[in-house]
């Protein structure tokens, strides 16, 4: 929030106001950027949780995360204009307002890509525990029919 502050008193040393293109920008970019880095917050908290198999503190914070999640998707709409055509709004800006706005979608990009490597990081501990717990129950099953097996095989009468 500092870095925003001080990125909008950038603007305002600057001659001309802001635009209404470039105060949505600078609105949306940063409620993004408040939201990604709270939800990067809870990313790193999952990991701890998925990693020690803490189920209940792990569903907890998925459920913190959706409701960040579903403040983001209404300013995902409003930039959606935008997208696929960050370079020709940026070229657009006055230089001021160019380097405000460029500022903040580079850092709503990185923890957008921060959050994404965290979360894929967590899927592959996700699939490995998986695949670790279905060998053990192969293992149990295997063991359980031997034993039934070695049961059998010493109750028989001689």
């Amino acid at each position: 929030m500092a870095d925003m502050m001080g990125m909008l008193n950038t603007l305002k040393a600057g001659a001309a106001a802001p635009t209404g293109v470039t105060a949505t920008l600078v609105r949306a970019l940063g409620a993004q950027k408040s939201l990604y880095q709270q939800i990067l917050t809870l990313a790193r908290q999952q990991s701890t949780f998925v990693a020690t198999g803490e189920s209940e503190s792990l569903m907890s914070v998925l459920s913190a995360r959706g409701r960040l999640i579903e403040q983001v998707v209404p300013l995902d709409r409003e930039l959606q204009p935008y997208k696929g055509r960050w370079q020709e709004v940026l070229d657009a800006l006055p230089t001021a307002e160019r380097k405000v706005v460029g500022g903040l979608l580079q850092e709503v990009q990185k923890l957008l890509s921060d959050i994404l490597a965290q979360d894929e990081r967590d899927k592959e501990s996700l699939t490995r525990q998986k695949s670790d717990i279905g060998v053990e129950l192969n293992r149990t099953i295997s063991g359980a029919a031997v034993a039934r097996a070695y049961g059998k095989a010493t109750n028989t009468p001689r």
